[in-house]
């Protein structure tokens, strides 16, 4: 672009100039100017004059600018001087821009919300939800949005991804679509975005909700005797059998501690950051449970987890182990979970106080305004409870292996 500039320098003039003893300038026209200095550095300058001030713009260095580059930006600059505006705050404006881009580039990258998501949201988790997030999360969100922003991601490219893991691992893709909704929703609390993209629950496919089936009475004999006869690991084994005594939820036991148990007082309080319902929940011990836990003390080695991971005496037991358990003695088909049905049917069963069964279950009362209002703990009632829940056992136990040896001598 041609100006009517009085222009001094050539290509070959700003190339062959040499450095002296001290900085100096050789003037193109126009306020424009290359300082040579000393150490032989090469810079684009303008200098001109704005609202009765001096102003001094940095247009860069040679040769990275060329002459005709550093003309081309020196008309710029000077159009925008003869406008009224500071070429020196336009590039400062113009960094700032650039640097407030890269930053929200930065913060709205993926991974850095679902970062600041977890940050926020896991310190009103229990640990055992914490890991599965964690482990969902890195498995099938972050390799299918890492290169993305926050903004980029298409509500069609979410349901797609849903899509295809809920024809395999339904309850995974309904884990995975609670996690995008609310990392999306604490991306619009931070002014990342404006609406959340996530799809409406009818994306996955319809099903109905199963509960946990209960073992038949007729089979829990000869599962006792099953569990009674196993040569497993006795870990394991004591903790498939406190799982049941106390009808607590599988992971609350395995990830248990000393330091939450009484032996003497026979109770044990898991704390409420361990608890589904994220409460404390006091669980009396029977006498059969007391014996359990004090055996198992004998056999420890000093951690305070009750049953540590074989691999990682940091870790609780592997979820795994008490599947593993079931297999080997029979009962594949059977869960660990399913005792707690066992236990509510029963006592529902024999006109037991639904109040009692509830709170030994720790379940939050289904009446929230009687909830308000009803506030005692009943712990004789579940004391009692859950011993005469660990005495019926006992008794099943005894009638089968005393039927199996009628049978025996009988032939």
């Amino acid at each position: 672009m041609a100006d009517n500039i009085a222009r001094s320098l050539t290509d070959a003039l700003v190339r062959n100039a040499k450095p002296a003893d001290k900085p100096y300038k050789m003037t193109d026209g126009g306020g424009l100017y290359l300082l040579v200095q000393a150490n032989g550095a090469k810079l684009w300058r303008y200098k001109f004059r704005l609202h009765g001030r001096e102003g001094l713009h940095s247009i860069g260095a040679y040769p990275d600018i060329s002459l005709s580059a550093a003309r081309n930006e020196h008309r710029t600059a000077r159009a925008m001087v003869a406008a009224g505006d500071n070429p020196v705050h336009a590039r400062q404006a113009e960094r700032a821009q650039v640097a407030q881009e890269r930053l929200r580039a930065q913060a709205g990258a993926f991974e850095t919300v679902v970062s600041g998501w977890r940050h926020a949201t896991e310190p009103k988790l229990a640990a055992q939800t914490i890991a599965q997030r964690a482990r969902e999360v890195t498995k099938y969100l972050l390799p299918e949005f890492d290169q993305k922003t926050i903004d980029a991601i298409r509500r069609v490219e979410i349901a797609a991804l849903l899509k295809r893991i809920d024809a395999k691992t339904p309850e995974v893709a309904k884990n995975l679509r609670s996690y995008l909704y609310g990392i999306f929703e604490h991306a619009i609390d931070i002014g990342l975005i404006e609406a959340n993209p996530v799809p409406p629950a009818r994306v996955l496919r319809s099903r109905v909700q199963t509960p946990h089936a209960a073992m038949a009475a007729g089979k829990i004999g000869g599962f006792l005797n099953a569990l009674g006869n196993c040569t497993a690991n006795p870990e394991t084994i004591t903790a498939m059998r406190l799982v049941i005594l106390t009808a607590c939820r599988k992971a609350e036991v395995t990830s248990g501690r000393w330091s939450e148990i009484d032996l003497d007082a026979a109770e044990w309080v898991i704390p409420a950051e361990r608890m589904k319902a994220r409460r404390p929940h006091w669980v009396p011990l029977s006498s059969q449970a007391v014996e359990l836990l004090r055996a198992l003390r004998e056999i420890s080695d000093g951690n305070d987890l009750l049953f540590p991971n074989r691999m990682d005496r940091t870790r609780p037991m592997s979820n795994r182990s008490t599947n593993a358990l079931l297999e080997r003695i029979g009962y594949a088909g059977e869960t660990m979970h399913g005792w707690r049905s066992v236990f509510s049917t029963h006592f529902n069963e024999i006109g037991a106080s639904s109040d009692v069964i509830e709170r030994c279950l720790a379940h939050a009362p289904a009446d929230k305004v009687r909830a308000v209002y009803n506030r005692h703990e009943y712990k004789p009632e579940r004391r009692d409870m859950l011993q005469q829940w660990a005495n019926w056992l006992d008794e099943i136990y005894r009638n089968h292996q005393n039927n199996h040896t009628s049978v025996i001598s009988d032939i």
